[in-house]
């Protein structure tokens, strides 16, 4: 056994990392390296207390304001972090017991408890934790109400009427006495009875007066009883209220000292300031903000702040609810504007640094230069536009020497296979250098389309002819089908060829030997019949409901089968190139049943032949093009 004192500078630990456990795991996730060194040192600290009380539970109790650890008084309330006794309050906990044998996932699940609506025994009984068991507090009304049959009321006539009845009004042999004492008892009961509803109809000094007369008859002794007992009165609700106002006193302190620290955080990190109505309308500018702006108040006083936003190098973030009043909830939500990526750039070169309890105590910042962000999104724009046309030009070269050589070799010649295994992979090379191309053309806002009047069952049968030399060589069976009188579309016929192509090599890449693609043409029906539909159907691994959604992004490949090669660039640009065209892409699978998209693409009906973004001028002027949120960019 240890000493009472080493036993409390154990408990006094366990608190202190169970406490920032709690505190963490609001900040982080519980593989965080901070959330598991706490639940670590929790579970070894429960390991020593369990072996100085040789095996016996170990429980933290909250007793009104105090918090007993075994029954022993440790710490009290005011003492206590915000985040153990909301655990405590929240849940309605009175004891906390640990058996032995606890693990840190039990305390996790503890931790956890927090962000659960329900109740906390039932949160733990679903993960089965029974090594931490919570014991709520109970609160009952007790009643002043008699048994039923509790003598001193009942009425009796007759000899011995009613055992224990007042026996009022009784006659005859026997009534004197009848149940000893029972009517001296009845009617005091139903004095006391009168007394309190008379006393709760009076004011505290009238209630006073005739509870005291009934204790002495003295006037001047009544007056005395009277004096004592209001300031008896005065002086426990004043202790009561006085100790009511020092919680809320210290809870007042906390959040002012929050504020301060917070405002002083940001206050250092900015000379201008800019004052702002309850609609965001700039009122007051200093000098300062006048610069940072590039324009005087008397051209901006009355415009809204986030209007500054349209100056290409500003970011503007604000409060959605900025009105003085805070009678209400505060919505945490933020308006923000400006260029998406200098205020992303501005975003990560800003970290805030938070204590224990999750308050902001300060910020750690790298500067950031607007120009220089442009001038290295360029050098990487131009890098990427001259390093892919520099590889293609080579590697068709090598490709249309490779096909040479394919061809005069003789089937059963062992260089024949090397030579097909060497023309895929400059096909695969050739798919990813275009799939970047693309990606920076679209990038840059430099993808143009010509749409014209275009034959569906052309654009099918082209897509099918350039992608029929790869299925074959992986033993896959690549054919089209056209239904009859299929409306011709308005779209640029060279990238939609591209769109099918992707889409084909797509499916090429996830169907096993022996599969089947097939890509079709049908027009569309009722409310669609504006649209002709392209389908690209194939019967390979599938993709899962939860992860079709992905599909579409960059740098994402989802699939139940194997992983493959690839930039993941090739659905995200095939979804870019069709929307730009004012169509639509959907995908319907399910996994080990193959999965089918299905392109639609305008009718023509006559529309002219201009390209699109010669003629989209407001699409430039829109905070951010819509392609460039389709993609990410």
């Amino acid at each position: 056994m240890t000493e009472p004192s080493e036993n409390k500078v154990l408990w006094f630990n366990f608190l202190k990392a169970f406490t920032r456990a709690l505190v963490q795991i609001n900040l982080y996730k519980p593989d965080h390296p901070q959330v598991k060194q706490a639940l670590e040192e929790g579970q070894a600290l429960l390991g020593q207390i369990s072996d100085t009380l040789n095996g016996e539970d170990f429980s933290l109790t909250m007793d009104n304001d105090k918090l007993l650890v075994n029954g022993v008084q440790l710490l009290t309330a005011d003492k206590l972090p915000n985040s153990l006794k909301n655990l405590f309050a929240r849940f309605r906990i009175q004891t906390i017991s640990f058996s032995r044998g606890v693990t840190g996932e039990d305390l996790l699940a503890l931790c956890q408890v927090q962000a659960f609506k329900g109740e906390a025994k039932e949160f733990l009984k679903e993960r089965g934790i029974d090594r931490v068991k919570l014991n709520e507090a109970i609160y009952t009304k007790v009643g002043g109400a008699q048994p039923e049959g509790g003598g001193g009321t009942g009425t009796g006539q007759g000899a011995g009427a009613g055992s224990g009845g007042a026996g009022s009004g009784a006659e005859g042999p026997g009534a004197e006495g009848a149940g000893p004492g029972g009517g001296q008892a009845g009617g005091t009961a139903a004095a006391d009875e009168r007394m309190a509803e008379k006393i709760a109809e009076q004011g505290l000094e009238t209630a006073l007066s005739t509870v005291v007369a009934r204790v002495t008859s003295d006037p001047a002794e009544q007056q005395r009883v009277i004096e004592l007992l209001s300031a008896k009165i005065k002086q426990e609700i004043e202790a009561s209220v006085n100790k009511a106002l020092e919680g809320i006193r210290l809870e007042k302190k906390k959040v002012e000292n929050d504020m301060v620290r917070t405002e002083s955080v940001m206050t250092s990190m900015a000379e201008g300031v800019v004052v702002v109505d309850k609609d965001g309308k700039i009122l007051m500018m200093n000098p300062q903000a006048e610069a940072i702006s590039g324009k005087p108040l008397a051209e901006l006083s009355g415009k809204r702040i986030v209007d500054l936003s349209q100056i290409e190098n500003q970011v503007v973030s604000l409060a959605k609810e900025i009105r003085p009043e805070n009678k209400a909830d505060i919505s945490p939500e933020i308006q923000k504007s400006g260029p998406a990526e200098l205020a992303d750039t501005v975003k990560k070169a800003t970290a805030i640094i938070q204590n224990e309890e999750g308050k902001i105590v300060g910020s750690v910042s790298v500067p950031t230069d607007a120009v220089k962000l442009k001038q290295v999104e360029q050098l990487q724009q131009d890098f990427i536009a001259t390093m892919t046309h520099e590889l293609r030009s080579p590697l068709t070269s090598i490709k249309a020497a490779l096909e040479i050589l394919n061809r005069e070799a003789a089937k059963e010649d062992s260089s024949h296979g090397i030579l097909n295994t060497a023309i895929r992979n400059t096909e695969r090379l050739n798919s990813i250098i275009t799939d970047i191309l693309d990606f920076s053309k679209l990038q840059s806002g430099k993808l143009v389309f010509h749409q014209e009047n275009a034959a569906a069952e052309e654009i099918a049968a082209e897509a099918v002819e350039s992608m029929k030399a790869w299925a074959n060589s992986k033993g896959v069976i690549l054919s089209v089908r056209s239904a009859q009188g299929v409306p011709h579309v308005y779209a640029d016929k060279r990238r939609t060829v591209q769109v099918l192509i992707n889409l084909i090599s797509n499916s090429i890449k996830f169907t096993p030997q022996g599969g089947t693609i097939e890509v079709s043409t049908d027009a569309g029906q009722d409310s669609l019949d504006g649209f002709t539909f392209f389908s690209v159907k194939d019967s390979g691994c599938g993709i899962k409901k939860e992860d079709q959604a992905k599909v579409f992004e960059k740098f994402v490949q989802v699939a139940s089968g194997e992983k493959v090669g690839g930039t993941g660039l090739g659905l995200a640009i095939t979804k870019a190139m069709v929307v730009m065209q004012s169509g639509r892409i959907t995908i319907e699978s399910e996994p080990g049943r193959g999965a089918t998209f299905r392109v639609a693409m305008p009718v023509y009906k006559g529309q002219g032949e201009q390209p699109v973004f010669e003629q989209a001028a407001e699409v430039k002027q829109e905070e951010k093009p819509w392609w460039r949120k389709l993609l990410g960019l």
